[in-house]
């Protein structure tokens, strides 16, 4: 690993055990055990490490939620959507205690999670497609985006959580219940 991948893991694993507030970059530095000049080197301050971390985590979503996606059936690719991105989370704790975190988190300036939208095009494409084929509802694609999120958001925090000893049926009864809430009221496509 790259001494650059050490303090971006490094900033990983604090941020999420204590937020970002109490991480402080002299921390950064110990914990990494990279050199100060190294970590000079790469980045300016602390802003700058958590910048490209959350635009370095928020690509791997994007590209995650879109992998492997079947050609030209919807329901599949919803599917195969939903999957990628609850196992993703499910295997990647430190990204989705980081993601749960920053997602909301005012220290993220609003000019930087728009320059980090462009990693969604295809997220969006695949909503804007299901609304042209009349399959969708007509809504707002940054709130089918948000809604797609929040539902394999819940469905991981179960699984954290162990609420419920979670089995295949289940995630396929989420997957389910978040395809139908996409629906226009007259599609049914099982």
């Amino acid at each position: 690993m790259s001494k650059k991948a050490i303090v971006l893991q490094t900033t990983l694993e604090l941020i999420t055990k204590q937020g970002i507030e109490a991480t402080s970059l002299s921390q950064i530095i110990k914990e990494s055990g990279v050199a100060n000049g190294t970590v000079y080197h790469h980045f300016k301050n602390k802003d700058e490490i958590i910048t490209e971390l959350y635009l370095m985590l928020t690509q791997d979503f994007g590209t995650v939620v879109m992998r492997n996606i079947p050609e030209d059936d919807l329901k599949k690719q919803f599917t195969v959507m939903w999957l990628n991105l609850f196992y993703y989370f499910v295997n990647n704790p430190l990204a989705f205690i980081f993601s749960e975190q920053i997602a909301r988190s005012p220290d993220i300036p609003q000019k930087l999670k728009d320059e980090a939208r462009k990693y969604y095009n295809e997220i969006q494409e695949y909503f804007k497609k299901g609304i042209k084929k009349k399959i969708f509802k007509s809504y707002n694609t940054l709130v089918m985006e948000e809604l797609f999120f929040g539902n394999v958001v819940s469905l991981v925090k179960i699984h954290e959580n162990e609420t419920v000893k979670l089995q295949e049926k289940h995630i396929n009864q989420a997957i389910e219940i978040s395809w139908r809430g996409f629906l226009k009221d007259e599609t049914i496509i099982m």
